[in-house]
C-alpha cells in the first residue's frame, strides 16, 4: 500500500514540475534553468527584486547559476512543491510565476550571505547545498519574504484561543469551532491535582480593574487580587472544568509556564532522517548557524533551530518507537546536535539557542494504548532535556482509555514540560 502511495506521489510530483517548467519556458523562451544571470537581471529591471543583488558581480552570478542542480527539484515533496508554486516562487505583476524552485533557493543563499567578506561564493554554495538537499527547511514566512521583493508579510494570528480563566470557557468548549486552543497555567493544573476550585473572570473587567490579562492567572495572587476588587467572578470545580475540556472535540492545550515562556521566533528545522542517511550532521549544523545569522541580519527576527523527523529517524535505526533504545537514541543525537551547534555558534561569534524538540506524535492504524501514550510522553520529555522549549504531542481519545486515564496522561505531559498537547 505504501509503495502504491509513493508511486502516486512521484506521478503527482512529475506532473507539477512539468506544469511549472512549461509555464516558465513559455515566458522565458528558453529551457528551464538556463541563463540564471539573465533571470536575475530581468527581476531587477521589472522591480521584482531588491537592489542588494548588485553586491554580486555579473561573473559571480553566472558562476552561481552554474552551481544550480535542477534535479534537486525532485527532492522537494509534492505538498511543498505546490507551496513553492503558489507562494515562494517570484511572480510578476500579473501573478504569473517567473522563477523556479532551485533559483529561489540559490537567491535565498545569496541574500543570506551578501554581507560575508571572506570566501563568500563558497559560503553561498554551501548554503544552497544545505537547502536544496532538504537537510534544513526554513519557515514559510522566510521563504515568502525572500521571494516577494523583500516586503514583510504579516504573520498569521492564531485564532480561536481562550484562557482557561475566561468566563466564556464553558460555551467555547461546547461550540462548533473545529480547533479550540486553550491556554492553561500551572496554577490551574495544581488545582486539578488538588481537586480544588477555579475562578472564572470576565476578560474586559479584568483588564479595567487589575490592568492585567488572564495570563496572570498563573499566579496564586490573582484570585486574592480579584477578591479585593469589584470584579465579578464565578467559582467552579477545577477537575469538573478539566473533564469538560477532555470531553470536547478539537482541543489544543497550551501550558503556560513563566520559566519557559515562548519567545517570538519562527523555527528552522533540521530534517534528521535526510541528514543522518548522508552522515552530514556536523556539516549541516555548521552551515545552518551561518545561514541563520545571515537571514536574521536581514529578516530582523530570531530564528530558532528545531529537529524534525524523530520517528522516522528512530525507525531507520531499526529500533522500537516505544523502547528504551529510542530514548537513548534521542539523548545521544540531541547531545551531538547541541555540541555541533554550540561550536559553530562560538566560531561565528553569535550564539544560536537550540530549540530542538520536534512534534513527536504517536501515529498508528490501531488505537494507541495508555502505555504507548505514556511512552510517547517520555520520549518527548527526553528531547526537552536539551531545550527550554518543548514539542507538541497528540493524545488519542478512545473507548479503551477512560477519562481518568486521559487526565493522568495530560498531567504527566504537563509535569514533563510538554508545552502543547492535542487531544484527538
Amino acid at each position: 500500500m505504501r509503495v502504491f502511495e509513493q508511486k502516486k506521489e512521484c506521478i503527482h510530483e512529475r506532473e507539477l514540475l512539468q506544469l511549472l517548467y512549461k509555464q516558465v519556458e513559455q515566458q522565458r523562451g528558453r529551457p528551464v534553468y538556463s541563463g540564471f544571470h539573465q533571470v536575475v537581471r530581468k527581476l531587477l529591471q521589472d522591480g521584482l527584486y531588491g537592489q542588494w543583488i548588485y553586491d554580486y558581480s555579473a561573473s559571480e552570478i553566472k558562476w552561481l547559476g552554474l552551481q544550480i542542480v535542477a534535479e534537486r527539484d525532485r527532492l522537494i515533496p509534492p505538498a511543498l512543491l505546490q507551496q513553492y508554486m503558489n507562494e515562494f516562487v517570484t511572480s510578476d505583476y500579473y501573478d504569473k510565476p517567473i522563477g523556479l524552485p532551485q533559483e529561489r533557493i540559490m537567491l535565498i543563499a545569496m541574500a543570506a550571505m551578501q554581507h560575508e567578506t571572506i570566501q563568500r561564493l563558497q559560503k553561498v554554495q554551501e548554503a544552497y547545498w544545505l537547502l536544496s538537499h532538504g537537510y534544513v527547511t526554513l519557515p514559510a514566512e522566510v521563504m515568502s519574504f525572500f521571494g516577494k521583493t523583500f516586503y514583510r508579510r504579516k504573520t498569521r494570528v492564531e485564532q480561536y484561543t481562550m484562557d482557561i480563566a475566561d468566563s466564556r470557557i464553558a460555551s467555547f468548549l461546547s461550540s462548533k469551532v473545529k480547533e479550540k486552543h486553550i491556554r492553561i497555567p500551572d496554577y490551574f493544573m495544581e488545582q486539578v491535582k488538588a481537586c480544588g476550585s477555579w475562578s472564572l473572570f470576565e476578560a474586559e473587567q479584568t483588564e479595567r480593574a487589575l490592568s492585567c490579562s488572564h495570563g496572570n492567572s498563573n499566579s496564586e495572587w490573582f484570585p486574592d487580587a480579584a477578591d479585593g476588587s469589584s470584579i465579578a467572578y464565578k467559582k467552579v470545580s477545577a477537575i469538573g472544568l478539566m473533564k469538560q475540556l477532555l470531553g470536547s472535540e478539537g482541543i489544543v492545550v497550551h501550558f503556560h509556564n513563566e520559566k519557559r515562556q515562548e519567545k517570538a521566533a519562527l523555527s528552522s528545522y533540521i530534517q534528521l532522517p535526510n541528514v543522518m542517511q548522508e552522515t552530514e550532521l556536523a556539516r549541516t549544523c555548521t552551515i545552518l548557524v551561518r545561514l541563520l545569522n545571515g537571514i536574521e541580519s536581514i529578516w530582523g527576527h530570531t530564528l530558532r533551530v528545531e529537529v524534525a523527523g524523530w520517528e522516522t529517524a528512530i525507525a531507520d535505526q531499526k529500533i522500537g518507537l516505544h523502547s528504551e533504545k529510542a530514548l537513548l537514541f534521542i539523548e545521544e543525537v540531541a547531545e551531538e546536535i547541541n555540541r555541533y551547534l554550540e561550536v559553530a555558534s562560538y566560531q561565528s561569534g553569535m550564539q544560536i539557542p537550540l530549540r530542538k524538540a520536534a512534534a513527536v506524535t504517536h501515529q498508528s492504524i490501531n488505537q494507541a494504548t495508555s502505555q504507548q501514550q505514556t511512552a510517547m510522553i517520555d520520549r518527548v520529555t527526553a528531547e526537552q532535556r536539551h531545550t527550554d522549549q518543548g514539542g507538541s504531542i497528540m493524545l488519542e481519545k478512545s473507548p479503551t482509555i477512560e477519562t481518568a486515564e486521559l487526565l493522568q496522561l495530560l498531567i504527566k505531559a504537563w509535569g514533563g514540560g510538554v508545552p502543547e498537547v492535542r487531544l484527538i
